[in-house]
C-alpha cells in the first residue's frame, strides 16, 4: 500500500489516492470524516495542522490507531491506506511527513513533483509528490498558516515552520515549477562541543572570538548558504552576559537564541528588516543582532554600529572574507537610497566593522571557519586562517 500519498487541499490532482484505494474511493470521505470527528471529540489537544515534531506525530498516530482499531465498519484491506491518508490530511505535508521527522535529514528540496534531501552533506532522491499541482497546493497552505501570502501576484514566500525550520516557497511565473526548500532546524541546536568535535574551529580560535565579543567588537559572520553562519552567530551571542539587553532581528526566526535578556523581532508584511533595525534603536539595546543582512538595512546596522551600539553581530552572504565582505555590505547599503556613493559607503562600513569571520562549506558537507580578519585603519589584518590541515594564528587580535 502506498503510504505517502495525500489529500490535496484544493486544485491538486486527487487521482493518486483514489487509484491507490483500489476502487474504494467512494467510501473514502465517509470513513475519514467519521474518524476525524471521533478524533476531534476524543483527542482535540493532539490535532494540529502542519505537525512535524516527531514526538507530536507519534502522539497523533497513537490517537489515530485508537480510533481506527475501534471502527469495525471500515473494510480491512483499506484500513492502512485510510489511516495514512487521515494522518497526511491532519499534518498537511504529504511525502514530506516522514522526512520532517527524520533526524538525519538536514535539508529538503522540492522541484515540482521531485523531492531531494541532504543527509550528512550529500544529496539523495526521496519520495515524490503525485504532480506539481500538489506541490503548489502545499506551498500555498504553508504560507497561509505562517501568515504569508503566496499566489501568482506574490509568488515568493519565506516562512518558519513550527519546529523552527526555515522554508522558502516559489511559484510560477517566478520559477518554472513550484518549489519548496526547507532547511531543517536541528532537534537539538548545535553545541560548542559539537562544533569543536566536528572541526568547525578549535578551542583557541573560539576563545579569541568570545574575547572579541566581550570587548564589544562589531563582528560580521560571512559565508555562503548553509556554511554554518547562523550556528556560529547563536553560539557567540549566547556568550553575552544577561546584564546586556539583546535585540535580535530576523526575516524568519531561526536563531533559537537562549539568553535571559533578549527581545526577538521578525519581519511581517510591511514590517521589513529596514523598519525593524530602525525600531530596535528605540528599544534600549545593548547589542543588535541581525540574523542575516540582505538589503538596505545594512546601512541602518552600520550606522547603529558607529553611533553608540558597539558589539553588534550579524551574518551576510558573501563569496569571501575581508574585502569581499565589505564590498558586499556596501552594495547592500546602496539599496537604501541614501544618496551616498559606493566608495563613501565602503569607507563608512570599514570604520564601523571590526571583525569579519568567513565560513565555508566544503564538498563533503563539512562546515568550518576559513578566515578571521580584523578591519583596522582602512586595512585588513589576518588573525586566523585554515591551512587545509589546521587553524593557524596570524596577528594577535
Amino acid at each position: 500500500m502506498t503510504d505517502f500519498l495525500w489529500t490535496p487541499g484544493g486544485g491538486g490532482s486527487s487521482n493518486a489516492w483514489t487509484m491507490a484505494a483500489e476502487g474504494g474511493d467512494s467510501d473514502f470521505d465517509t470513513v475519514v470524516t467519521r474518524w476525524m470527528e471521533e478524533l476531534t471529540s476524543r483527542y482535540p489537544e493532539r490535532l494540529s495542522h502542519l505537525v512535524w515534531d516527531a514526538e507530536r506525530v507519534r502522539s497523533l498516530e497513537m490517537a489515530v490507531d485508537q480510533v481506527v482499531t475501534a471502527d469495525a465498519m471500515c473494510p480491512e484491506h483499506l484500513r492502512a491506506f485510510y489511516r495514512r491518508s487521515l494522518i497526511n490530511r491532519i499534518t498537511g505535508l504529504g511525502p514530506l511527513d516522514a522526512l520532517l521527522v527524520d533526524e538525519t535529514v538536514t535539508e529538503i528540496m522540492v522541484n515540482g513533483p521531485e523531492v531531494f534531501v541532504e543527509r550528512q552533506g550529500r544529496m539523495e532522491r526521496a519520495t515524490a509528490f503525485a504532480d506539481a499541482d500538489d506541490v503548489a497546493d502545499l506551498a500555498r497552505r504553508i504560507a497561509h498558516r505562517a501568515g504569508r501570502e503566496l499566489n501568482t501576484e506574490n509568488p515568493l514566500c519565506d516562512a518558519r515552520l513550527s519546529d523552527g525550520s526555515r522554508i522558502h516557497c516559489a511559484l510560477p511565473p517566478i520559477s518554472d515549477r513550484p518549489s519548496i526548500t526547507i532547511r531543517r532546524a536541528p532537534l537539538r541546536p548545535l553545541s560548542l562541543d559539537d562544533c569543536l568535535n566536528a572541526g568547525a574551529w578549535n578551542r583557541e580560535l573560539w576563545e579569541d572570538l568570545t574575547r572579541l565579543v566581550a570587548e564589544r567588537r562589531n563582528l560580521i559572520i560571512a559565508g555562503g548558504a548553509s556554511s554554518g553562519k547562523t550556528s556560529l552567530l547563536r553560539l557567540l551571542a549566547q556568550t553575552v552576559g544577561s546584564d546586556e539587553r539583546l535585540i535580535t532581528i530576523e526575516d524568519v526566526r531561526e536563531l533559537q537564541l537562549v539568553h535571559d535578556n533578549v527581545i526577538r523581532l521578525e519581519t511581517f508584511r510591511q514590517f521589513s528588516l529596514n523598519r525593524l533595525v530602525a525600531d530596535a534603536l528605540r528599544m534600549r539595546p545593548d547589542r543588535i543582532i541581525v540574523g542575516e543582512v540582505r538589503g538596505g538595512e545594512a546601512l541602518d546596522l552600520v550606522e547603529a554600529m558607529a553611533s553608540g551600539h558597539p558589539g553588534s553581530l550579524c551574518t551576510v552572504h558573501s563569496g569571501g572574507g575581508g574585502n569581499r565582505t565589505i564590498n558586499r555590505l556596501a552594495r547592500l547599503a546602496l539599496q537604501r537610497g541614501s544618496g551616498l556613493s559606493f566608495d563613501s559607503l565602503r569607507e563608512e562600513i570599514m570604520d564601523a566593522v571590526d571583525i569579519i569571520v568567513y565560513m565555508v562549506r566544503s564538498a563533503d558537507g563539512r562546515r568550518r571557519i576559513d578566515t578571521v580578519t580584523a578591519v583596522q585603519s582602512g586595512t585588513f589584518r589576518m588573525l586566523w586562517r585554515w591551512t587545509g590541515q589546521d587553524f593557524t594564528r596570524g596577528e594577535r587580535p
